[in-house]
């Protein structure tokens, strides 16, 4: 089952306020956007983005990728460059980026990416970011050569603010005073609640920074203002099987809180899949930019309705125009869906050796299960009237636990999760 959950998969195992005296937040600096103007707002998750310095593409880091959780780590240049161009392009006024900013914590990909960042937020794009499990005191940092890998350094809580200090954490805030948690204000009557449940420990909330979430969402409250939250590990459970380490450890008790101050939704990434969960409180997880379709998502609000809507990243446009000739980039969307379905598959392999299959019927059940992973990934619809003949194999098979796992996407995947829509009363 470990090797199942493709999310959890990793190098070397895984696992101030101001307020005035009536309690009332006083912001120093006031640049959010008028009350009548809609907002536009542009989201990714686990970018996982690792220093070019740190690789030369030998045999272990191609044995890692191969054999991890599907993110395309042999493009994650391109990738990012790509993201950042579009984002560029598309100009939206915020840019959040909800943790996982890096492969393991290296100090260098830390550093690269933040002048890659710069770029966009030069352009005009205000970014907020948040650290995710993958970003402070890495002990697995590594740079990749020939066979072998070396231990690099990674970074802590401080060096996270002191690198990302224009990225949220400096910018239009109420910063927490135990963790890298802030509040940033999007516009007079809309706030987004960024909040760090990595720096204090992995996926923990202090006391402290709960008593700060509530003092924030009970002025919000009484002033009407509308509240988005947004967090690196999961606040509801998504699908059974991803629960333990990817649930904040308090999410109930966080979840009850956010209802009774009405937080719109919930933004989050940390399992690699796009799913939305929209019954009481909403979440929406958008899918690790660097796994097949390499989502980002794009969400507008304008006091009324907040509309949310995966978008897939054109790699392979931009490809064209760097004159790039590589043909994996240039056929970028089904070259990468290919590699998910790849990696699916090798998860299934072994489960088989043993088996009374024959060879077309082992090739059958690898092709249904990789399908339907990558499918449930992507976030997309999925009918198992197309994939009844390997639905009927696995189930006769004996397997222990893939047939409860199609299961729960087949529950999941009764509808897409591409987008969401929420309208205020």
């Amino acid at each position: 089952m470990g090797l199942l959950i493709m999310a959890i998969a990793s190098f070397l195992g895984y696992k101030s306020s101001t307020w005035s005296q009536e309690g009332s937040f006083q912001s120093q600096l006031v640049t959010f956007s008028s009350q009548e103007k809609p907002i536009n707002i542009a989201v990714a998750t686990d970018l996982h983005y690792l220093s070019s310095s740190l690789t030369d593409g030998g045999f272990f880091f191609t044995d890692l990728v191969n054999n991890a959780d599907g993110k395309n780590m042999f493009y994650i240049e391109e990738i990012t460059e790509s993201f950042v161009a579009t984002i560029i392009r598309e100009k939206p006024e915020i840019l959040i980026l909800s943790g996982d900013l890096t492969f393991n914590g290296e100090r260098q990909s830390h550093l690269d990416l933040e002048k890659k960042l710069s770029r966009i937020r030069q352009n005009g794009t205000q970014i907020l970011v948040i650290p995710g499990n993958h970003d402070i005191d890495r002990s697995s940092a590594a740079g990749f050569y020939g066979d072998g890998y070396e231990l690099v350094d990674s970074i802590n809580k401080e060096e996270f603010d002191k690198i990302y200090q224009d990225y949220g954490l400096q910018e239009s805030i109420e910063k927490d005073d135990t963790s890298l948690s802030y509040l940033y204000r999007a516009r007079k009557d809309f706030w987004i609640l960024m909040l760090d449940s990595n720096s204090h420990g992995t996926n923990e909330i202090s006391d402290q920074t709960f008593s700060w979430i509530e003092e924030i969402l009970k002025d919000a409250k009484e002033q009407d203002i509308q509240v988005l939250a947004v967090s690196h590990q999961n606040l509801l459970a998504h699908n059974p099987y991803f629960t333990e380490g990817f649930l904040i450890h308090r999410a109930q008790e966080l979840e009850a809180l956010y209802e009774k101050y009405d937080v719109l939704a919930n933004l989050s990434g940390h399992i690699h899949i796009q799913h939305i969960e929209d019954s009481g409180l909403s979440e929406i997880l958008t899918s690790a930019l660097p796994v097949s379709p390499h989502h980002y998502g794009i969400l507008e609000f304008d006091g009324k309705t907040l509309d949310y809507q995966a978008k897939i990243l054109d790699v392979a446009s931009w490809a064209r125009e760097q004159g790039l000739t590589d043909q994996n980039l240039l056929d970028f969307s089904q070259a990468s869906r290919a590699f998910m379905e790849q990696v699916s598959a090798r998860k299934l392999e072994p489960d088989l050796l043993d088996s009374q299959l024959t060879s077309l019927e082992r090739e059958l059940l690898l092709q249904t299960f990789a399908k339907l992973n990558a499918d449930y990934f992507a976030g997309r619809q999925i009918d198992p009237a197309n994939h009844q003949q390997g639905l009927s194999l696995m189930q006769e098979t004996g397997l222990s636990f893939y047939p409860t796992y199609i299961d729960s996407i087949l529950k999941s995947a009764e509808k897409g999760h591409e987008s969401f829509q929420l309208e205020l009363e």
